[in-house]
């Protein structure tokens, strides 16, 4: 298992100041927890849905760490359960391996109620291949949350676990990439973004109001094309705090957007992906460059 007390010190120290949002009070709560069995401030727990559940694919690297993390704030923020997923490969077949994947999945489930001591959790070791048992996994999950990179040995054709269940999963997913994670502070504050242009389906920008909204933070929506009637639908829709036009390729401007944003919503495919297939040009390139998790919606 892999030590994370030098990111959580550095962590601790980098996130001093008082959140702004509920995203920010959330997100700070686990980052400022004296350990992963440390005592996080409690909080009440809170309102539960009759339905809803968020699963995290989970390794023992510190990126799926992460990832958990985000996953158990975006489950606190909706009163939705959360759902601990590890695969193993099948080589790894072991009463020992057995017993470190349940090990892991313990410590994270700790984790999780350290800093939300009302959170429904479950666990689920399974073995096999990681993108397909993850999607049977949240084959009826209201989000999936997977880390930018697994281990190596979730890689295969130049594809990572993250890029699969993106492609192929039928409901919202939250790609946890933090390359500056521990975050700088006033990373709770920050606004949410989201790429659209003429094309985008309507559930892109519902979806991003509504994470906006659960946070209760600002909403900056970033249009590829020329001004025209999509552009004003956009400022007009509630929620939506700005809208800025993006001439030209609309990924050079996520992508430097994404640097001080909480986090990029876009559409899963772009013009010319076939249905199932692989992700769009932008909403790869995202995964590959952002500075910041990223929310894929069909």
């Amino acid at each position: 298992m892999s030590d994370m007390r030098p990111i959580e010190e550095e962590a601790r120290r980098a996130t001093a100041a008082a959140a702004t949002t509920r995203y920010g009070e959330a997100i700070n709560r686990y980052l400022t927890a004296g350990g992963y069995r440390g005592a996080a401030v409690p909080r009440p727990p809170a309102h539960r849905t009759a339905t809803g559940v968020v699963v995290v694919g989970v390794d023992e690297t510190p990126t799926s760490y992460t990832a958990v993390d985000h996953a158990a704030v975006e489950a606190e923020l909706r009163g939705w359960d959360l759902r601990l997923v590890h695969v193993q490969h099948s080589y790894e077949i072991s009463q020992a391996a057995k017993v470190a994947g349940e090990d892991l999945l313990s410590y994270l489930a700790e984790r999780v109620h350290a800093a939300a001591p009302g959170m429904r959790v479950s666990r689920r070791l399974a073995v096999g291949a990681a993108a397909p048992l993850l999607l049977a996994e949240a084959y009826n999950a209201d989000l999936v949350v997977v880390g930018h990179r697994h281990r190596a040995t979730g890689v295969a054709f130049g594809l990572s676990v993250a890029d699969r269940v993106a492609a192929h999963h039928t409901g919202p997913v939250l790609v946890v990439r933090v390359p500056d994670w521990p975050p700088e502070l006033g990373f709770g504050s920050r606004p949410l973004v989201a790429g659209v242009d003429d094309d985008t389906p309507p559930g892109v920008l519902a979806f991003a109001v509504a994470e906006a909204t659960a946070r209760g933070c600002d909403l900056v929506v970033l249009h590829a094309g020329v001004a025209g009637a999509a552009t004003h639908r956009a400022a007009a829709v509630a929620g939506v705090s700005e809208v800025r036009l993006v001439p030209g390729d609309p990924l050079p401007a996520l992508v430097e957007a994404s640097g001080q944003a909480a986090a990029v919503v876009v559409g899963r495919r772009g013009p010319g992906c076939v249905a199932e297939a692989l992700l769009g040009s932008v909403s790869r390139g995202l995964v590959q460059h952002a500075r910041c998790p990223v929310f894929l919606v069909r």
